[in-house]
């Protein structure tokens, strides 16, 4: 952000601060992607921590709540950045058109394929839930995770896709203006 786009009391900040601390580009450039590293490997060990204490028996409920303060964060940086992404689904950028919906929905559906397998086996090593594991009951586990997954899948990234189609539109329409 530019000191010509803020104002107050941010201007006096960003000012005071940039005096204090003088950093060239490629200074700043670097320690962002410090920061990022640093990120990531907090995340990996939230992440980790989860996963241990879940194998313990427990519930990690204050790294729960870090992984969603991290994930909130990240959201409103990308939010008051103005960030619109086209997301990935297994590893692969979605394609935005709207003659993809199709090949989209299928990629939601192989997503949701996957990650409700992946509940049914751990529910079979873990024992997640505490109810007998028959066939049926495994079956019903992952029913339940492959519908609950695609409709996720389906809602969330069809809203990204659309805001990120309404953006590259309005970018569009101001270079248009420009010409």
């Amino acid at each position: 952000m530019k000191n010509t786009e803020m104002t107050g009391w941010k201007q006096r900040t960003a000012q005071r601060l940039s005096e204090t601390y003088p950093t060239d580009e490629r200074t700043q450039r670097v320690n962002e992607k410090g920061l990022a590293a640093c990120g990531a490997v907090a995340y990996l060990y939230v992440a980790a921590r989860i996963i241990y204490v879940g194998i313990r028996g427990s519930i990690a409920v204050p790294e729960l709540v870090l992984l969603f303060l991290m994930m909130l964060v990240l959201f409103g940086v990308n939010r008051q950045n103005d960030v619109h992404e086209l997301p990935l689904v297994l590893w692969r950028r979605l394609d935005p058109a709207p003659a993809a919906k199709g090949g989209r929905i299928a990629r939601y559906a192989l997503n949701a394929l996957v990650y409700a397998g992946l509940f049914a086996i751990a529910d079979l090593i873990f024992g997640i839930n505490p109810v007998e594991q028959t066939a049926v009951q495994i079956a019903m586990d992952f029913a339940i995770g492959l519908a609950v997954w695609f409709l996720v899948d389906l809602i969330y990234y069809e809203h990204k896709i659309k805001q990120y189609n309404s953006y590259i539109a309005g970018l569009e329409a101001e270079e248009n203006d420009l010409s």
